[in-house]
């Protein structure tokens, strides 16, 4: 069993990798990256974080940006902010469109 937000998933509802991701992404809810960083940083192996970003990304939990030499995945509440921005602010660059998104929603310290 393991808890998500208030919901109690038992482990054969979902498998353990992807249960990671949306822990992570919760917790990190900027990180914008590729499968290969995301591993690194849970301690996983790239091929098994795409596959489970493949399936995430595919019911909406997160966003696979495809533009970019390595596929990126985000949060996708990060990648409607994002998106948001582009259109608000069509000259801004994509660095530092990120940086605001980051910005945004990076929790405050009490």
């Amino acid at each position: 069993m393991a808890r998500v937000g208030n919901f109690i998933v038992r482990d054969t509802d979902i498998d353990r990798i992807k249960l990671e991701l949306i822990t992570f992404f919760k917790d990190n809810p900027g990180t914008v990256d590729s499968a290969e960083r995301i591993g690194m940083r849970l301690g996983r192996n790239r091929e098994e974080v795409e596959r489970a970003l493949e399936e995430l990304a595919e019911h909406g939990i997160c966003y696979r940006v495809s533009s970019r030499p390595v596929p990126i995945y985000m949060y996708y509440a990060s990648a409607q902010i994002l998106r948001r921005i582009a259109e608000l602010a069509p000259d801004l660059d994509y660095t530092a469109q990120l940086e605001l998104v980051n910005t945004l929603l990076t929790r405050r310290k009490a």
